[in-house]
């Protein structure tokens, strides 16, 4: 849908950007793709570029992650003199260059707007939408701003098909999905599975169950919800899963809240990073969540 939102919006020049400000904590799916993946990251990059007729992607890597640019720089250096990046690639009169963004930490960054913002010098706020992106987003043109999980999942779907890979998962939820899971578990990691897997098989077959007594899970980040462990058998690795039973599945990352860890504790921790990570565009957010910590 933003690829051929952005390709049917008439434009000198249009970008293709890589959101990949992992800010959840406890999500590192982004870290192992670039870092262990770069050249399928960079790919899906390449052919969204193709699609949509941008000439430049730019990659937006979060800041705690130092090794992250080192190694796709090196992967677009080596492509750059396969012949792969750059004028003309391979003769076909399409060109594509790649521009590295090195983040400065800020969690509001993930948003892609703020992003956006952040990019062109400004101060990260979230823009109102819309205009979307897609229409109107980096230096007001044309924009394609996918995570790093999305682009690289391009390649599996040219490799085999579209219809194929619509064929993993569940009706609204497409393919797969990348799971963290942290050291409460005793085979902590990084998992692929295909949408609409239990939850439950995740944690216990997957994670091998708890190296201790957990009562919830923090599943898609600071915002995205605690599932208490008794849900667990509820709910399956897809959106509207999540959804119906109000959490949300976020990034994949799926942290344990130890049994003896205060959960009162655990929530005035939760507002304390919402009320210093916001933005501070809107006054619900920038006052709510510190009259939150407050309160607890």
């Amino acid at each position: 849908i933003k690829l051929k939102s952005a390709a049917d919006t008439p434009a000198d020049i249009r970008y293709v950007v890589c959101n990949a400000d992992e800010g959840d904590p406890g999500a590192y799916s982004d870290r192992y793709l670039m870092e262990h993946q770069p050249y399928q990251v960079l790919f899906g990059m390449i052919t969204a570029g193709y699609a949509i007729g941008s000439s430049w992607g730019v990659l937006y890597i979060r800041a705690e992650y130092p090794d992250s640019p080192r190694i796709i720089q090196d992967a677009i250096d080596k492509m750059t003199e396969a012949g792969l990046i750059g004028e003309n690639i391979l003769g076909t009169g399409f060109d594509f260059h790649f521009k590295i963004i090195k983040a400065q930490g800020a969690y509001i960054c993930g948003e892609e707007t703020a992003l956006l913002s952040s990019i062109e010098g400004q101060r990260p706020e979230v823009r109102i939408r819309p205009p979307y992106p897609t229409q109107e987003g980096l230096f007001g043109k044309p924009t394609v701003v996918n995570n790093v999980e999305t682009l690289a999942a391009l390649y599996h779907i040219f490799e085999t098909s579209g219809k194929d890979y619509a064929q993993l998962g569940t009706e609204k939820s497409k393919g797969t999905k990348l799971v963290s899971l942290d050291g409460h578990f005793k085979n902590p990691g990084i998992y692929e599975v295909e949408m609409g897997t239990p939850l439950s098989q995740v944690i216990n077959e997957l994670g091998g169950g708890f190296k201790h007594p957990v009562k919830a899970l923090q599943i898609g980040g600071p915002l995205g919800g605690i599932v208490p462990v008794h849900k667990i058998d509820e709910l399956n690795i897809d959106f509207e899963s999540f959804n119906q039973n109000g959490f949300l599945l976020g990034h994949g990352s799926i942290v344990g809240i130890p049994q003896n860890f205060p959960m009162i504790k655990y929530l005035e921790h939760l507002l304390e990073f919402a009320a210093y990570e916001s933005c501070g565009k809107c006054f619900p957010c920038r006052l709510g969540t510190k009259r939150g910590q407050e309160l607890i």
